[in-house]
């Protein structure tokens, strides 16, 4: 990603430095020092500890006394707590884009689709995450709820942060993912609302597993 200031300085800062995390350019425990990025970025302080505030509330840094900011880890109890809830928001949002939705939708919906396919047959994992992130922003405003759309925003990026985990995983796993969201597609154009919610759930729960296994051996390397 290329940082390229704009009018919402602090927001792309705040993105910048997120990508990083994500992508596992910057890895749990690593601090993030104002200064450098500062420096880096040829911004303030100022702008960089606002920065940080908005990635503390996305559930990427920590902002320790005495330590400053340091990337979070990734827990189990927080890897559960983060499907948990994601998925539950998912829930409602998939129910009311497959009985809702028109055909202007459907047509932007079966567009990002395909071009997941074009990116998973050349193994593009930045094009294919990209376009799959875009898929899920195209369903917010399903939910017909600022509420939870918002909180929706501030935990993806976690949540893109233990999908970069899986997806890294090969050409497999973004064949995988192609194949969830084409039958999501064909569930909407069934109008099938309970299928659609029982395949949600059944991702859930084989990414939450997926993460949590490799949480696991991270740990177990490191002793």
């Amino acid at each position: 990603m290329t940082f390229v200031p704009s009018e919402s300085l602090t927001e792309q800062i705040a993105q910048y430095l997120g990508n990083q995390i994500v992508t596992g350019e910057l890895k749990a425990g690593d601090r993030i020092q104002e200064l450098r990025v500062a420096d880096e970025l040829n911004v303030s302080r100022g702008s960089v500890r606002e920065a940080l505030l908005i990635l503390e509330r996305r559930h990427l840094i920590q902002i320790l006394p005495r330590r400053g900011a340091v990337v979070a880890e990734m827990t189990e109890s927080e890897v559960r707590a983060l499907y948990e809830l994601w998925f539950l928001l998912l829930d409602k949002i998939a129910r009311n884009a497959v009985d809702m939705w028109t055909e202007n939708d459907l047509v932007q919906f079966t567009e990002l689709v395909l071009r997941m396919g074009e990116y998973a047959q050349k193994n593009d994992l930045e094009k294919f995450f990209e376009t799959s992130v875009l898929f899920y922003e195209k369903i917010y405003p399903f939910a017909n709820n600022s509420f939870l759309v918002q909180v929706l925003e501030d935990l993806l990026p976690a949540a893109k942060r233990a999908a970069y985990i899986i997806l890294s995983g090969g050409q497999g796993e973004l064949n995988k993912l192609h194949q969830f969201f084409m039958e999501m597609i064909q569930h909407m154009l069934d109008r099938d609302v309970e299928s659609a919610a029982a395949r949600l759930k059944a991702l859930g729960n084989e990414w939450q597993e997926q993460v949590l296994a490799a949480i696991r051996k991270i740990d177990s390397e490191k002793k």
